[in-house]
């Protein structure tokens, strides 16, 4: 966690202005992160779960529908589906070297009910979102990005989490871009914006912050929504954490660069250490699969004795 005076400096800067939810930081930060992202529009939410589910609202996901979505991922990229009352299918990981979403599995399980596909770019590596792109237009499918892991990452030059129709981030305590809690929803779409914008507040058709300003006098409910919204405190901190984010990113790349090397020939499995070509990742956590024979709660002992983090990704 790379956290120094900018972030209390930033902090402070939220506190002083008095507007504590909503108001010219947070917009500051969603304006920069969509320039750095490479789109049209970043609405900041309070976390990424929340992100999710507001990604399957716009997108009119319900009872009745089903959503295909890696079986290795975190519970809230599902939570999210189930949310709306739809149903999850679940598409296999492509291998032991590569932890992502299997385009064939997914069109495996496309059925007349399937609405939508959220792809996860498991430790801010790309999935392989030219195949999955290509399933989702012929199919007629929506598809939601799960980029928790994966801010500042691209695929041949395009963001990821700009390639589906919304892309979902987090600024959780272990992110590459932190600010404690916190998410940003992202996308192209207009429609798909304004829906968001709507549903993260109560679905008021303007905030408190348009009142004061006097470009609104008072505001209607025209939706059922919710309280998503991020705080101007925690949006002072990710931008100073967006303008580090790229040089940190490249600082995780040499690091890991050097565990692959210093790995190689051990026995111990590399998933992604030979990524293709037009491949940015994000580098968010670094993935090892142990030999069969190898007790892996033996192991997670001797490296907490060492001093040394590591964590089941994902049980």
């Amino acid at each position: 966690l790379d956290y120094g005076i900018e972030e209390e400096q930033g902090g402070v800067q939220g506190l002083r202005s008095r507007w504590l939810t909503m108001g010219p930081i947070t917009q500051e930060f969603e304006r920069e992160f969509a320039i750095r992202h490479n789109v049209k529009h970043a609405l900041g939410v309070s976390n990424a779960t929340v992100a999710l589910h507001l990604a399957c609202l716009a997108l009119g996901i319900g009872p009745g529908d089903e959503v295909i979505a890696p079986s290795l991922t975190f519970v809230a990229t599902t939570n999210a589906v189930l949310y709306t009352g739809a149903s999850v299918k679940f598409a296999e990981i492509i291998g032991p070297d590569e932890l992502t979403i299997s385009p064939e599995s997914i069109a495996s399980q496309i059925n007349p009910r399937t609405k939508a596909i959220i792809v996860m770019h498991y430790g801010g590596y790309p999935c392989r979102m030219h195949e999955i792109m290509a399933l989702a237009n012929q199919h007629g499918l929506k598809v939601i990005e799960d980029a928790a892991h994966a801010p500042g990452a691209s695929l041949n030059g395009q963001a990821l989490g700009a390639w589906g129709d919304i892309g979902c981030f987090s600024f959780f305590s272990n992110k590459n871009l932190s600010t404690g809690e916190g998410g940003m929803v992202v996308t192209n779409d207009d429609t798909l914006a304004e829906k968001v914008k709507s549903l993260r507040s109560h679905g008021m058709t303007s905030l408190t912050w348009d009142r004061h300003k006097g470009h609104a006098y008072s505001y209607d409910v025209v939706d059922l929504g919710f309280n998503y919204r991020i705080d101007e405190i925690r949006s002072a901190l990710g931008l100073v954490q967006l303008r580090k984010l790229f040089s940190n990113n490249a600082r995780r790349e040499v690091i890991t660069q050097m565990y692959w090397h210093s790995l190689t020939g051990t026995g111990v499995g590399l998933p992604f250490s030979r990524y293709g070509e037009g491949c940015k990742p994000a580098y968010h956590i670094f993935p090892i699969l142990l030999p069969e024979s190898k007790a892996r709660l033996v192991f997670i002992d001797a490296m907490r004795q060492a001093g040394i983090q590591t964590s089941i990704h994902y049980p």
